[in-house]
């Protein structure tokens, strides 16, 4: 008998004993690779003494002050290290204690930028359908998966409007800079009125309402083409593909496309503490600290000196240990394996995403999910986790799972979990024969 209020009340969870790498054991002794790093956050495997280390220390010195009142030394050197890494000017760091917070402070952040230059009609954020931004109701406002937000609907914002996500049969943009999938935009825009709007929030690549999605070339910059031209903000959901988990420090780096506002978490602190931000450039800053001096806005727990500790120890050891290249370099393994399993299994019809942040498209299942569901299950009493999900462009059908080892994985771990995804398609393959 437990007294944890599981996610599943009515399961049965292992116990985790520890990790060390890519791979966790249970308190049977029963070893997994963990083939999603968790849900895409232990960017930098388990078992970091180093990390832990620093927490301690920190820990040991003084475990929390209210931001209102102090700042700290691992807070200045979390966004000192983030400042140096980011690209597009983005040096501002707000810190936060996980992706939904972030995204609720990137909204905020985004209403109040207007009110302080004089733009206070514009609160709108649009977004995209398949979308995932989170689980508080404003972030869950924001996203577009439709089995996430029925049960809540009631509850959910109208000031967020959404417009399909690009179609990668799409050729791109035409001679006019324009396409299918940014005349939705606009249409969206114009639906909503565009002198209300004030944000376009969007994932680089596709997370878990969408795995392992990439927009066709043109996209992005048709994308800031259109904010600019609105006068609306770019914000950057980077909560899953950001500090190196596509092989680019950020998601938007392989679109050359600069963001006003990202949002990040997961793998800015690899797991080891709960730790988010939102990263803004000059632009947004300068109109906060310009104008009124405030943000009104924060969270008890945003800027706790042992998760930015934390965070700033998990940067240096990912600059340190050139782990942006090295998910560039393992994920090209990664997808020429997932490739090849796509010819020898048909429940694969696609296999797509960047550096170690793949996605696997499956047969869609009578019921949504239960492909993904079913295969990850297989895989998980087998000792590989994946990262199911469901739903799709057009309503909560389709199946799919991101694979995305932490970003220290090498060829060998790399080969292992494809032997053990293999095996897990063929008893699939196998119960599916079965059933039919």
């Amino acid at each position: 008998m437990t007294d944890v209020f599981y996610r599943s009340p009515a399961s049965e969870y292992p116990q985790i004993s520890h990790g060390e790498g890519i791979y966790l054991w249970d308190t049977t002794g029963k070893r997994y690779l963990d083939g999603a790093s968790g849900a895409l956050v232990a960017n930098l495997g388990h078992g970091r003494q180093e990390i832990a280390q620093a927490m301690a220390a920190q820990a040991g010195r003084v475990a929390f002050a209210h931001t209102m009142r102090f700042t700290s030394a691992a807070q200045e050197e979390l966004a000192a290290r983030i400042a140096r890494l980011l690209p597009y000017g983005l040096r501002h760091t707000y810190p936060v204690s996980g992706g939904s917070e972030a995204t609720e402070t990137a909204i905020k952040l985004a209403r109040q930028y207007f009110l302080e230059i004089g733009q206070p009609q514009r609160f709108r954020v649009l977004a995209r359908w398949a979308s995932y931004h989170g689980n508080s109701l404003g972030a869950l406002s924001a996203s577009g998966h439709l089995a996430r937000r029925r049960p809540y609907a009631p509850l959910l914002s109208d000031a967020f409007a959404h417009f399909p996500p690009p179609d990668s049969a799409c050729p791109g943009p035409g001679a006019d800079g324009e396409c299918d999938c940014t005349r939705a935009l606009r249409a969206a825009l114009e639906q909503s009125d565009p002198a209300t709007v004030a944000a376009i929030l969007l994932e680089p690549v596709g997370g878990s309402a969408l795995s392992g999605l990439v927009p066709h070339d043109g996209y992005f910059e048709a994308v800031r083409r259109i904010a600019d031209e609105y006068g609306i903000l770019l914000i950057a959901d980077e909560v899953m593909t950001g500090f190196g988990r596509t092989g680019e420090i950020l998601g938007m780096c392989h679109f050359e496309t600069a963001p006003d506002l990202i949002t990040a978490a997961k793998g800015l602190s690899g797991g080891y503490a709960p730790l988010g931000a939102v990263i803004a450039g000059d632009r947004v800053y300068g109109a906060i600290r310009g104008g009124s001096g405030r943000f009104a806005h924060g969270f008890t727990y945003g800027g706790h000196p042992v998760a930015c500790a934390a965070g700033a120890k998990a940067l240096e050891i990912l600059e340190r240990e050139q782990l942006v290249d090295n998910a560039r370099r393992m994920g090209a393994l990664l997808r020429a394996g997932l490739e090849d399993l796509a010819q020898r299994f048909p429940a694969v019809q696609e296999v797509r995403g960047l550096g170690l942040m793949q996605g696997l498209v499956l047969q869609t299942a009578p019921n949504p999910g239960a492909y993904a569901t079913r295969l990850s299950d297989i895989a998980f009493a087998d000792g590989l986790i994946v990262y199911a999900g469901s739903g799709g462009p057009e309503g909560v059908l389709g199946d799919h799972v991101l694979i995305a080892p932490p970003l220290v994985v090498d060829a060998a771990g790399v080969q292992e979990l494809l032997d053990l995804l293999a095996a897990a398609f063929a008893t699939l393959a196998s119960l599916v024969r079965s059933d039919a």
